[in-house]
């Protein structure tokens, strides 16, 4: 059950003013939606983080000295750490320490209720933690430690125990590769039925389950809490003039771990193999972080995913909860960004201007040239 957190930063960039909080704001946000209480933050400016313990060894005492006042039983760093750094932290610290990448992985698993979505966690927890858990396992059982005379059983143990964490995580990654070769065949066969889909994503809590919820009449569920949605949702939908499919799927964050990126990969080919990507976005938030989770989300599609630009649609939801007034200096700071991709303002909660997206998607799905689909 969680508790009491420390929040903590290497911040590598010494000139970041603003950045660097986001940071911080978001790995707060994330926490306390587990149901963490932040009761302080650490912060550190580094070219680098350090090899041993990510801070330097002085920062290292005055967050021992934070932990042991603040009675925290959990320290929580928004950089990725290696096994050796939470070993190490944790030793010095008598504390539990993860980082926001396993911070997420127990979103997820708070989330999850299908056995494919348990599946790609279970595959990124031991993909990532594999190096912590030899290390764990070294310390246990001594090894180099001991007597020559004495370490043969402990080092039989020893790489036993790695031998079965390896082969768990291959017979999971075999598992993964069953479900990836099922998609492809229910790809195949949607494709034959000449229906195209369309993929709704986006930095999470944009409300991209609301507005596959309105565009459906469908009511999954819709929470604040982040990563409501893991695995990919299809349903086949009746627009104005033709059918095609309608998929909702996974959320992003920023600094998205590559590791997480290949471990939700059957996740993620859904948005790669999509004919349209609707990119939603949160038009409500401040200009800077409107344009910030643009930036962010389409990084991730088209650098990342390699995705062709030409797909994508950005939806600028809950302009509900716009001022008039705000809404052309918002439009004017993310211009670059809707020369770039053809936009459409709506509110997916109160229904406006969702008859309008859908013509426009339709429109987009007659002006694909490489494939052609029946129109039913």
């Amino acid at each position: 059950m969680p508790g009491k957190a420390v929040l903590c930063l290497v911040k590598t960039n010494p000139h970041d003013h603003e950045l660097y909080r986001f940071k911080l704001e978001e790995l707060r946000r994330l926490a306390e939606a587990l149901g963490y209480s932040i009761v302080g933050e650490s912060i550190q400016v580094r070219v680098k983080p350090t090899v041993d313990y990510a801070f330097g060894w002085g920062k290292v005492m005055e967050l021992k000295s934070l932990v042991s006042s603040t009675d925290a039983d959990t320290v929580i760093f928004y950089n990725t750490l290696t096994g050796k750094q939470k070993f190490n932290l944790e030793r010095i610290l008598r504390c539990r320490v993860i980082d926001r990448y396993e911070l997420t992985l127990e979103i997820f698993s708070s989330m999850a209720s299908d056995e494919v979505s348990k599946l790609q966690i279970e595959v990124a927890r031991l993909s990532k933690s594999f190096t912590y858990e030899k290390i764990i396992l070294a310390e246990k059982y001594r090894i180099g430690r001991e007597h020559p005379s004495l370490r043969s059983r402990g080092e039989y143990i020893y790489r036993n125990q790695i031998g079965s964490l390896k082969r768990r995580l291959s017979k999971l990654k075999e598992k993964m590769n069953k479900y990836l070769e099922m998609q492809k065949a229910q790809l195949e066969k949607r494709r034959s039925l000449g229906l195209p889909s369309v993929c709704i994503t986006g930095y999470y809590n944009a409300g991209k389950t609301t507005l596959f919820n309105a565009l459906t009449g469908l009511r999954k569920p819709v929470s604040p809490l982040p990563f409501t949605t893991l695995s990919s949702k299809y349903y086949l939908a009746q627009g104005i003039t033709r059918r095609f499919f309608l998929v909702d799927t996974i959320g992003f964050v920023y600094d998205l771990d590559p590791m997480m990126i290949d471990s939700f990969k059957l996740t993620l080919n859904d948005i790669v193999q999509s004919d349209i990507i609707l990119l939603v976005v949160d038009i409500s938030e401040s200009e800077d972080i409107v344009r910030f989770k643009i930036e962010t989300v389409s990084s991730i599609l088209e650098d990342t995913l390699k995705i062709d630009g030409s797909k994508i649609i950005l939806v600028l939801n809950k302009v509900d909860l716009v001022n008039p007034v705000d809404l052309s200096g918002k439009l004017s700071k993310i211009a670059d960004y809707t020369r770039r991709y053809p936009s459409v303002i709506v509110s997916a909660s109160m229904g406006y201007n969702l008859e309008y997206l859908l013509s426009f998607v339709e429109n987009k799905l007659e002006s694909i040239k490489d494939t052609v689909y029946a129109k039913l």
